[in-house]
């Protein structure tokens, strides 16, 4: 084979055509005479070779590219845990290199359909509203969805603090990898101050490709992130990727290609934008116990704008996932946090990965959600009426209280089913609706100093059991705090 030698034909932004490389093939690293990785080949016509160079402000435009004849790869293993790696897979914390097993291309295939299993292992997330109505099963793709500063990031960090193991679930830890793209760098340090005063960044990864990072950085970041976590999904384990978010992902892209002169589309985004991220959602997946039966869950983030989840963006990706939690800026402009519309969000395996006592207690709540509006207008209206629709009316009051919640302020399983449990048997109706907050801490305190060990047997017991065992924690707990409540809620 003749000897292979490529010219800088036009390059701007780090993004170029080259001339003279007419066997490339994709993804393929380009590299320069002292065999330093130079380019990565996105793509090629009859004439040029369409390439993104890694370090786009030392190239020199009069130097000679050559071909490595390898596409390009990471070192993967259990190194990354508690490190901070830019776009690149390159570490940028000052903790030297990263311990490596082996090499893995960053674009994978996914796993082929015969080699999955259904989605029925819970993402537990700690957060009320998404384990209630909106549950996510490990190896899901569960798209957030909303405006800017609503609380997405929030939500995602919430879900992924709560991973750490806990005894009471019975379940496997998740390893934890959030990829941040095109973010500021202010919002990079708060995310890992996070995972870091929350104790779980020793169980994390972050991949962080800033907006001032070259654009193959933030090209590659979600690919980067995916090809970590399928490190341990391949192992058997569990692994949880936030790509936050895949809109600025889509941009970059977009930029990349209008720099490279391809023909625009919807709303300027390259035609290829959806296989693009198909192809990296796809790859979150349960995989079969002939497979080691691990698991690589996705939360992809996208921003909308002025509430507009008719956009390329939102409805490719509301295509491609397997549900979506959409965040209202009217429920955040009252309060009402998480902010999360139930109405218009969607779990389209749900139940099916929810722990069964869970499901038991929450079976409901939809419903009673739903009635809240009806039965407030009802009360509006109606000077008098019955007894039972003032509880129901009560009970939906209490419900929507008790579905708020603080930011990195997770509930438990069992915490969460006596909650609900309480609310669907009419055993909290004596709580004043203002009151609730304060009742609901006192709730959770008592529940916390449960003996763990009771806690575990209390779950393992057959449903019917478990609803005496609760309605007796519950009247313990009533019994001891009801004087300091009754007279504030008459």
């Amino acid at each position: 084979m003749p000897h292979e030698i490529g010219h800088i034909n036009k390059f701007y932004q780090g993004v170029g055509k080259i001339t003279g490389l007419p066997n490339v093939f994709l993804h393929e690293v380009l590299v320069w005479k002292n065999k330093t990785p130079a380019a990565l080949v996105i793509g090629y016509s009859a004439n040029f070779v369409e390439a993104l160079f890694f370090q786009p402000e030392e190239i020199d435009l009069s130097q000679p590219l050559f071909r490595s004849r390898k596409i390009i790869q990471i070192p993967i293993g259990p190194g990354y845990l508690g490190r901070i790696v830019n776009g690149l897979g390159q570490p940028i914390d000052n903790l030297g290199v990263v311990g490596k097993d082996t090499y893995s291309s960053i674009f994978k295939e996914s796993p082929e359909i015969i080699d999955r299993e259904p989605v029925t292992t819970p993402l537990f997330t700690g957060i009320k509203v998404i384990d209630s109505i909106l549950s996510i099963g490990r190896g899901q793709r569960e798209l957030i969805i909303g405006d800017k500063k609503i609380g997405k990031t929030t939500l995602s960090l919430g879900a992924l603090i709560n991973q750490k193991n806990n005894p009471e679930n019975n379940l496997p830890p998740v390893y934890g990898i959030y990829v941040l793209i095109g973010q500021k760098k202010d919002k990079v340090q708060e995310v890992i101050q996070t995972l870091k005063d929350f104790d779980v960044m020793d169980n994390s990864v972050v991949v962080a490709a800033l907006a001032d990072d070259p654009l193959v950085a933030q090209y590659l970041a979600p690919y980067v992130g995916c090809t970590i976590g399928e490190y341990f999904r391949d192992r058997g384990q569990d692994a949880l990727v936030i790509y936050d978010d895949l809109s600025k992902h889509a941009k970059a892209y977009r930029e990349i290609s209008l720099l490279l002169d391809r023909p625009p589309g919807r709303e300027a985004y390259p035609g290829d934008i959806f296989y693009l991220h198909a192809t990296l959602l796809e790859r979150a997946a349960k995989l079969s116990k002939e497979k080691y039966g691990g698991s690589l869950t996705a939360l992809p983030i996208v921003e909308t704008l002025e509430n507009d989840i008719t956009a390329f963006i939102p409805t490719n990706l509301i295509s491609i996932t397997d549900g979506q939690i959409y965040l209202d800026p009217n429920l955040f402009s009252q309060g009402f946090l998480p902010a999360v519309n139930i109405g218009l969000s969607v779990s389209r395996v749900g139940s099916q990965a929810q722990p069964l006592l869970l499901k038991e207690v929450t079976r409901s709540l939809k419903l009673i959600i739903s009635q809240y509006h009806s039965l407030k207008k009802l009360v509006q209206l109606e000077s008098t009426f019955s007894q039972s629709a003032r509880d129901e009316f009560k009970k939906s009051e209490l419900t929507l209280e008790a579905l708020r919640q603080r930011r990195f302020y997770p509930c438990s399983l069992f915490e969460e089913i006596v909650i609900f449990y309480g609310l669907s048997h009419n055993l909290f109706l004596s709580i004043a609706k203002e009151d609730w907050t304060s009742f609901e801490k006192k709730l959770i305190f008592f529940l916390q100093n449960q003996k763990a060990e009771k806690i575990k047997n209390i779950l393992q017991q057959p449903f019917s059991q478990v609803q005496k065992s609760i309605k007796a924690i519950i009247k313990e707990f009533m019994e001891t705090i009801y004087e300091n409540i009754h007279p504030i809620s008459q």
